[in-house]
């Protein structure tokens, strides 16, 4: 019994115990902290150019979308131009219509007064910032005598046609677009902030006033 137990705790000179840690696999050596930090910086890496490319395809279909969208405003843009248009040939139609059935005595006073309106808005809207000068006032009444003879005057005499009607409701809107025009152009101004130049002269002179009492 001691000689069987004797070979069992013996086995070619070795202890049972040292042939046991030899038939284990070794331990993986451990990565040193370089390898890991590389590894992290490489998975930081390729994460933000992941980030990247779904940022510019995010990009890409919002700037899709916008262009889409741009497109449908210029296609109501170009729709409202032209529903614009057809309302304008619709006032014509009916300003002819209108001086068709009026007398030409009265539409000859419709005309006239639809200019000197405009006239009289030109003269009252440009008091609010400056008195127009002598000359102006003299060629909006000359221009206004002109109209009245081109438009009136054939009205007086019975002349009905629709491109005469289409001719002035052409000739009062560009009026009106002239009038806007120049008020706008009036109210544009390019120059030194003057009242900020004001006020720091204001101050300096506060400081200087300051120093002496001093």
């Amino acid at each position: 019994m001691s000689t069987a137990f004797g070979d069992a705790g013996v086995q070619h000179g070795l202890p049972v115990e040292s042939v046991a840690m030899t038939d284990t696999d070794e331990a993986p050596p451990r990565q040193n902290a370089f390898a890991l930090v590389r590894q992290l910086v490489s998975g930081v890496v390729r994460l933000a150019k992941l980030e990247l490319q779904h940022g510019r395809q995010e990009i890409g279909a919002m700037l899709a979308e916008a262009g889409i969208g741009v497109a449908m405003v210029a296609g109501a843009f170009v729709v409202t131009l032209v529903s614009l248009a057809t309302l304008d040939v619709a006032i014509v139609l009916g300003i002819a219509a209108l001086f068709e059935a009026l007398p030409g005595v009265v539409v000859a006073i419709l005309i006239l007064i639809v200019f000197v309106g405009v006239l009289v808005v030109a003269i009252v809207t440009g008091v609010g910032t400056a008195r127009p000068p002598g000359w102006a006032i003299g060629v909006g009444l000359l221009v206004v005598a002109l109209l009245a003879v081109a438009f009136a005057l054939p009205a007086y005499l019975g002349f009905r046609a629709a491109w005469h009607a289409a001719l002035f409701v052409f000739t009062t809107q560009l009026l009106v677009a002239a009038l806007i025009a120049w008020r706008g152009v009036r109210r544009i101004k390019v120059g030194p902030p003057e009242e900020t130049i004001a006020s720091v002269r204001e101050e300096v002179a506060w400081a200087k006033r300051l120093l002496k009492r001093d």
